[in-house]
């Protein structure tokens, strides 16, 4: 046998398979530490450094603002409170001071001036109403004393039978107080009338009433005729 068969045992390999020129590997990003490391590594730190300083520099200005505007407010308000409270301390007494007028009859009225405060009260004017024609009368008070009731009794006209009274009725009658004038016990000097409480100049005084109005001046003190005794106000409270 010339020569013998010699069978070659060939071994194949599979060949690498290689991306073609369309095919495009994508690499995931590892889930582990290496990735959060390579994450990191990444970012601007600088640059983000920078932005959170701004924003944080932003909020601080935002809450300071906000900060002194309620400060603001709160003492805006706490201003306010004190003014309200230091004026109704200084009106206090001349709140309790007041008049009124009793009509009895026809003919006479009775005039109640009230000082239902714990001091007294000077310089006290009552401009009342003129009469027909007649001057504008003032009844002076020199004091009103602490929780004191003043009457002084007037009589519009000594009428006879089978006439009528002095005014129509519905009209005002001539006498009726227009408003009164008193110094407290701080040396203020107020004013009340029909709208309430008011302040007057320090040096105020009754001969300023009107234009070249023409006054009658009664100085009414108790034993003075138609000063009826001084009553006592039966409750009197600290002013």
């Amino acid at each position: 046998m010339v020569g013998s068969d010699r069978r070659r045992t060939v071994t194949v390999r599979p060949a690498d398979r290689r991306p073609g020129p369309r095919r495009v590997r994508i690499r995931a990003t590892p889930a582990g530490p290496a990735g959060i490391q390579r994450w990191w590594r990444s970012i601007d730190w600088g640059r983000a450094g920078t932005i959170t300083a701004v924003v944080a520099a932003l909020a601080g200005l935002l809450l300071t603002g906000v900060s002194t505007l309620y400060d603001a407010l709160v003492s805006q308000g706490e201003l306010e409170q004190s003014r309200q409270a230091a004026d109704q301390e200084t009106r206090a007494q001349a709140l309790r001071v007041s008049y009124w007028t009793e009509f009895q009859t026809p003919f006479v009225k009775r005039i109640h001036v009230i000082n239902s405060s714990s001091d007294p009260v000077s310089e006290a004017d009552l401009l009342l109403s003129p009469a027909e024609a007649g001057p504008h009368h003032v009844l002076q008070l020199p004091v009103l004393p602490p929780c004191s009731e003043t009457v002084i009794e007037e009589k519009l006209w000594a009428g006879r039978p089978g006439q009528g009274p002095p005014y129509a009725p519905g009209d005002q009658p001539s006498g009726v107080i227009r408003w009164m004038a008193f110094r407290d016990r701080d040396g203020l000097v107020w004013k009340r009338d029909r709208k309430g409480i008011s302040r007057l100049p320090d040096d105020w005084t009754v001969l300023s009433v009107g234009s070249g109005a023409t006054l009658e001046i009664t100085g009414a003190t108790e034993g003075t005729r138609g000063v009826l005794p001084m009553k006592q106000v039966p409750s009197c409270g600290n002013s």
